[in-house]
């Protein structure tokens, strides 16, 4: 894939506020405690931690292939699915959101299945995990609720009250309408500018792929997973409380709570939740009693540790794919 000097230029933006939110967070903490502690650290705990992430991973990969079984082009194997979500997973630590692209780029390369009809199924996917997300924050509000609220209208509430709140509510009316402005000019003029057979064919094949959640044949399995997947990454959490002092009292609801702060951390658009991931994480830490500087330290160990996984794993996964491409085609 050719990246267009737009593209660049939209990462280094992406880049830039991701050094700049990393920034923010870090500014004015003791540097000096938070290399002392994480020398200290407990590295079992994390090592564990990664374990878990790595399981949660590979369900990931089988809740896809179960979608993808329902395309009728065929099921690729477990480790390809495995390979390419991976893959997808590092094209995110560069380009934000073109890891979902790179993925079903992947499949299409090594299975045939098209491209079209995998975003649908990335799309679906997604979809349920925001309803798992909305339910774990519903969740931890019920359980947290003590701890939660005081957060929740110091840093979210009390944003949109006042001149700040007025001038962000307008902002986001001005995308809603750019957006759909946008795509009725597209609507009205598709015929004239002559591109209605390929958005025909785009969207047809993202339905194909978003209905398979209809088609399943294993709902159950689906289901299974789709819960398991948040429980290991909330296990993985809470098992990485333990690899810090300041954070080794925590409890279960505050690993609760914390998944929910890193996960909508991980939604911005910089690469791999740089600077938002850390921001988010140890402001929510705030509501248990933990400094900013301890709960930095614990965003540095979890989202360190998780992204060199994937840089580790994922190079392997690249380099494999590459190897099977070229053989594909020299027996070709």
């Amino acid at each position: 894939m050719r990246i267009l000097p737009k593209n660049w230029v939209r990462y280094l933006i992406v880049l830039t506020l991701g050094i700049l939110l990393l920034y923010l967070a870090f500014k004015g903490q003791d540097l000096n405690k938070m290399i002392s502690d994480l020398q200290k650290a407990n590295f079992e705990w994390v090592i564990l931690s990664i374990i878990i992430i790595l399981i949660a991973h590979f369900l990931r990969a089988y809740r896809w292939n179960l979608m993808i079984g329902s395309l009728g082009h065929g099921t690729p194997s477990l480790m390809k699915t495995f390979h390419a979500l991976i893959m997808g997973y590092l094209a995110n630590l560069a380009f934000p959101r073109m890891g979902e692209l790179a993925r079903c780029t992947a499949l299409n390369k090594s299975d045939k299945i098209p491209v079209t009809k995998l975003l649908g199924t990335v799309i679906a996917e997604r979809v349920v995990d925001l309803l798992m997300l909305g339910l774990i924050f519903l969740l931890a509000i019920l359980l947290e609720f003590k701890s939660l609220s005081g957060f929740l209208n110091e840093h979210v509430l009390s944003k949109f009250s006042g001149r700040i709140g007025e001038i962000i509510l307008i902002m986001l009316g001005l995308i809603l309408l750019s957006v759909s402005s946008t795509f009725l000019v597209i609507m009205i003029k598709k015929r004239k500018w002559g591109f209605t057979e390929p958005i025909f064919h785009f969207f047809s094949g993202m339905k194909a792929g978003i209905l398979t959640l209809k088609r399943l044949d294993n709902k159950a399995g689906f289901l299974l997973s789709s819960v398991l997947i948040w429980v290991l990454y909330g296990l993985s959490s809470y098992f990485c409380f333990f690899a810090l002092n300041a954070t080794s009292s925590l409890g279960p609801g505050a690993a609760l709570s914390t998944l929910v702060f890193g996960s909508l951390a991980m939604i911005a658009p910089v690469q791999g939740g740089i600077g938002a991931f850390h921001w988010m994480v140890s402001e929510g830490l705030l509501a248990y009693g933990i400094s900013k500087t301890d709960g930095l330290s614990y965003a540095l160990l979890v989202h360190t540790s998780q992204t060199i996984i994937i840089l580790f794993i994922g190079s392997l996964s690249l380099i494999l794919f590459l190897k099977e491409s070229n053989r594909k085609q020299s027996n070709e």
